[in-house]
């Protein structure tokens, strides 16, 4: 139920959402908010003290804890922690017990969503399932109203309690765009960005997206990036104004609040910047390493007069940053996409991409038009020739030369991986923390579930006549109609014997694998109370057989959603599972003195290469079930009347011909 009150130019929405959070019947959640009939954001140097939220008892502070790191660019484990501080020991700079901290090792993984919904997955499968730990919310699917829905949310935690999460066990990300999002875009102004929405383009301005940061209080922020999203190759002044705008934009993100906002003592254990908000910046630059230097540069180098003064108490950017972004799907060399309808829950071309090495090329550059908007000023000059350097062959080289000048005490992300092979590479020679999980939901979209492990077990190798083996079974296919095993190989269900297999294999926990019971019945009458006796569970989880290939191949076919649910839980633990195997290959005995460490990198190098002679890495299972998805996809969809005559139709007259 929605009401509008009017009065004196200001209106007040009032949204009653029943069982919005899983709770039980009857139920509320209110959500309130104002706007006024003059523009609720302005732009300016100052922001509204009241986008503090309301109730703020304290912030939250993002920890990364290198345990282990034997070179620059090279494999790290480490550990990041979001602690609840109180606003006194913030301020104090008192250590803060990490026990009451959300955690969680790395290398890792960052789930995506749509409309904070990660796809085919409720809110008990996110809660349940514990392969998802940091969730990232791309704040464009809100845009389409003003002010956005998430923005009615009061409370000390209003973006949290909207979409639902528990801050006991997640932590939750705000950017404005999807990274995975490539279609063509409107070029972004110098004080705005094009963000798209179900409504169209949408122009955010700098104001705008502090005002929703600071109001939305997500653990971690995105500050705005100007990637440009129109047909490569870019000039040299575009690229130019893609390092400029986004320095400038990053800067404004760190500005202080009118009302100051204390910032957090250097003495805190662990933390990673001196500024009230999480920021992680995306490293601009393009496939030009030059450019990608400048940028560096930018970040690290001190500030002077009204550079420093504006981002005061920092003193250079990198001290307000708390981790670096680089999102490969915009390095791909692939021209953008025309706008058109986009959903994470539908299948995507990310995979029928050249090779996973395929870069823009710019070699070869011309002039572009850009907007004759005015030159934002950067503190560093800029090279005159940074654009027309030769473009590397792989993502290793221009990730690199975006962390050379920056510390290594800060998480490195990865978005737009397009399969395993490259999430080693990327462990292997620029040592990322954290890769974006879209490879296993985009799998589960077609009906893949996927089955590797890592490092592969000895008895682990090619297929007969040197085939290599896929990385997952396509279950659309009708060769898995009558096959009863578990979806994976290489993991096996809780409930089933370990006994039976060759040699032990590591238990999937998904909810199609091991399938589990609540360890007490639920009562819904006293009468229930009847029905079973004390002693049928003991207060044990009891686990249920896998499910079967055979039985998810049915649901496909029969557009039944629990499959993708299904399969997105088991794919987003197979790819969790994965990076534990790398974690555990590194953890092995103390691994204190340098020649051990030396010896697990080898190691590790070796496993690297051992599994991409058996696993295929151009993801043809994936490009097969695609085609498959779109023959299912058909054979229900708008029309199945008429194609169905018209096939019956050639039936008949072949069968005629043939008499």
């Amino acid at each position: 139920m929605i009401r509008l009150i009017g009065s004196d130019g200001v209106f007040q929405t009032a949204i009653f959402l029943d069982h919005l959070l899983g709770r039980g019947s009857g139920s509320q959640l209110l959500l309130t908010g104002r706007y006024y009939t003059s523009d609720l954001f302005f732009m300016g140097t100052t922001l509204d003290p009241g986008s503090q939220s309301q109730g703020d008892g304290g912030a939250r502070m993002l920890t990364f804890h290198l345990r282990k790191s034997w070179s620059r660019f090279g494999p790290r484990l480490g550990r990041i922690a979001l602690l609840e501080v109180p606003r006194e020991e913030y301020t104090a700079g008192i250590s803060i017990d990490e026990t009451s901290s959300v955690t969680f090792d790395t290398p890792n993984i960052l789930v995506g969503t749509s409309r904070g919904v990660v796809p085919h997955l409720s809110r008990d499968h996110c809660s349940s399932a514990d392969a998802i730990r940091w969730i990232n919310v791309p704040f464009e699917s809100f845009m389409e109203q003003t002010p956005p829905i998430p923005m009615l949310q009061t409370g000390p935690d209003p973006l949290r309690t909207f979409l639902g999460f528990d801050k006991r066990k997640h932590i939750v990300s705000l950017c404005l765009r999807d990274p995975m999002d490539t279609r063509e875009m409107p070029p972004n102004g110098n004080t705005y960005v094009s963000a798209l929405c179900v409504r169209g383009v949408r122009k955010v301005t700098l104001s705008e997206w502090r005002e929703y940061a600071y109001k939305l209080k997500p653990d971690i922020v995105f500050a705005l990036s100007d990637t440009p999203f129109t047909a490569p190759p870019y000039s040299q002044k575009r690229v130019t104004k893609s390092i400029e705008r986004s320095v400038s934009w990053l800067a404004d993100m760190l500005r202080p609040l009118k009302s100051s906002v204390p910032s957090c003592s250097p003495s805190v254990s662990g933390r990673l910047s001196q500024h009230p908000l999480n920021v992680f910046v995306n490293m601009a630059g393009g496939t030009s390493i030059p450019a990608r230097e400048v940028f560096a540069h930018s970040l690290a180098e001190e500030l002077h007069g009204p550079d420093l003064e504006a981002v005061r108490p920092i003193k250079r950017l990198d001290d307000g940053v708390v981790g670096y972004s680089f999102h490969l799907a915009t390095l791909r060399g692939s021209v953008p996409k025309p706008l058109g309808p986009h959903r994470r829950n539908q299948p995507n071309d990310v995979f029928q991409l050249e090779s996973p090495n395929m870069l823009q090329d710019t070699g070869k550059l011309i002039e572009v038009p850009t907007p004759g908007h005015g030159e934002v000023p950067t503190s560093s000059p800029l090279p005159s020739s940074f654009a027309e350097s030769p473009v590397p062959s792989d993502t290793a080289s221009l990730l690199q030369a975006s962390l050379r000048q920056l510390p290594e005490g800060k998480p490195r992300l990865v978005t737009g991986v397009r399969s395993p092979h490259e999430i080693l590479k990327l462990i292997r020679d620029v040592g990322v923390d954290i890769f974006e999980a879209d490879l296993a939901i985009a799998a589960a979209n077609v009906g893949v579930a996927l089955d590797f492990v890592f490092p592969l077990p000895p008895d682990h190798g090619p297929l007969e006549e040197c085939k290599k083996k896929d990385v997952g079974h396509n279950l659309y296919d009708h060769v898995y109609a009558r096959q009863y095993g578990r979806l994976s190989d290489c993991l096996a269900g809780a409930a089933e014997s370990q006994s039976q297999f060759p040699t032990s294999l590591p238990i999937c926990p998904c909810i199609a694998c091991s399938p589990r019971s609540p360890a007490s019945h639920v009562y819904h009458s006293k009468v229930d109370v009847q029905s079973y006796e004390e002693t049928d569970r003991n207060g044990k989880v009891m686990y249920g057989p896998p499910r079967s290939r055979g039985y998810l191949h049915h649901l496909l076919h029969t557009h039944e959603m629990s499959a993708h649910t299904m399969l997105v839980a088991h794919n987003l633990a197979v790819l969790d599972r994965f990076l534990s195997g790398v974690r555990d290959l590194f953890l092995g005995g103390d691994g204190d003195d340098t020649g051990e460490g030396e010896g697990k990198i080898t190691r590790f190098a070796v496993e690297v290469n051992r599994f991409e002679s058996v696993y295929d890495e151009s993801m043809e299972v994936l490009r097969m079930a695609r085609k498959c998805w779109h023959k299912v996809d058909l054979a229900r969809g708008k029309g199945r009347l008429g194609r169905e005559k018209e096939k019956q139709a050639l039936i008949e007259a072949r069968g005629v011909s043939g008499g």
